[in-house]
């Protein structure tokens, strides 16, 4: 084991791995620490906020994470993305402002959160303290069989399609909500250990999560998902044309909103003005180029969508704590006949 590893999370810095491996996964053979080093910088958005990559493999479609300190970085917090599988998310210390979907709530050291599958979601640090938490992601098709099966008729389907509501975070005390968290504690421990017939019981625990779960859940109307498609549809144009110039009435157009109203729910929903988070997406870009090419500082800027080079590093800075010349160095690259604007 590495001393004191900057163990970190799939969803906030997957945009700094190749899409064929993963940052934390429990099999050993997958601990990209020097690579972490080199090129994430954690709470930077991922310009791919869908995630692409799948958890696990097709035969067992789940994995575990944790983030823990140290990590080298300045940020504490998930950036809000999404991904096709259901999560479980439990903090290991600190407190936690959590927004998913339509709820927003805090989650505290010992107390786990479902988020559903589709369902955008974000978390930032409420103490000051950095992140500390594991996570569990999973196919549904985890806890079900076929069409004909009753578990996905009765329950599976209903929470996908919205009408079926889990119990949201689950807390300490009451004995199934000990009952759920122990549960999740076997699948982290299974899933790092891998002992014999671990997948079985890997299935087992979840299915036990998830029946916890939703037999103190409710039934409720299908909630209104336009808003959030309207921000899920923002948040793909920001990354697919973040090299462009983005008005705010762009993406309040194709979102259908008031450009007031919809800055109101953007921020909601990811804890950022629209401004805030494009810089995000393009500073992400930027320190990819930084640390994979020799191409000049002015160049980097302007390929990222930033208009000037004077107030892309002066976002650098503010972002990072350093210039863009100061963190290529920090990493390891190399000088290039260049100097920054000041």
């Amino acid at each position: 084991m590495v001393a004191n590893p900057p163990a970190i999370l799939y969803s906030i810095f997957i945009l700094s791995c190749p899409a064929s491996k993963s940052l934390w996964e429990t099999d050993n053979r997958f601990h990209y620490f020097d690579n972490f080093q080199k090129k994430a910088v954690l709470g930077l958005v991922n310009r791919k906020l869908k995630e692409e990559r799948h958890h696990g493999d097709i035969s067992l479609p789940v994995s575990s994470y944790r983030m823990e300190p140290p990590y080298s970085a300045r940020y504490q917090e998930l950036e809000c993305h999404w991904h096709d599988e259901m999560e479980l998310f439990k903090v290991e210390r600190g407190s936690v402002r959590v927004r998913c979907g339509s709820d927003y709530f805090e989650a505290h050291a010992g107390e786990m959160v479902f988020f559903n599958s589709g369902e955008l979601h974000a978390a930032q640090s409420l103490d000051g303290q950095a992140l500390n938490f594991a996570a569990v992601v999973f196919s549904p098709e985890m806890l079900c069989g076929d069409s004909s099966d009753i578990a996905r008729r009765k329950y599976v389907s209903p929470v996908l399609e919205g009408k079926l509501y889990p119990q949201r975070v689950t807390r300490p005390g009451a004995e199934q909500d000990g009952q759920a968290l122990a549960a999740f504690d076997r699948v982290m421990d299974l899933l790092a250990k891998r002992p014999p017939a671990y997948e079985l019981r890997v299935r087992a625990q979840l299915l036990e999560i998830f029946a916890i779960l939703t037999e103190q859940g409710q039934s409720v109307p299908q909630r209104e998902k336009a808003p959030a498609q309207g921000i899920k549809t923002s948040i793909d144009y920001i990354r697919a044309h973040y090299r462009q110039q983005i008005t705010i009435g762009q993406l309040a157009g194709m979102s259908h909103m008031s450009d007031g109203h919809f800055c109101r729910l953007f921020k909601k929903y990811t804890f950022k003005t629209p401004v805030q988070y494009i810089n995000r997406v393009r500073l992400s870009a930027a320190m990819d180029l930084l640390l994979e090419s020799d191409r000049k500082v002015l160049d980097i800027a302007f390929d990222t969508g930033f208009n000037s080079l004077s107030y892309f590093i002066g976002v650098f800075k503010q972002s990072m704590g350093c210039t863009p010349t100061e963190f290529r160095r920090q990493h390891g690259r190399p000088d290039t006949n260049w100097r920054e604007a000041v």
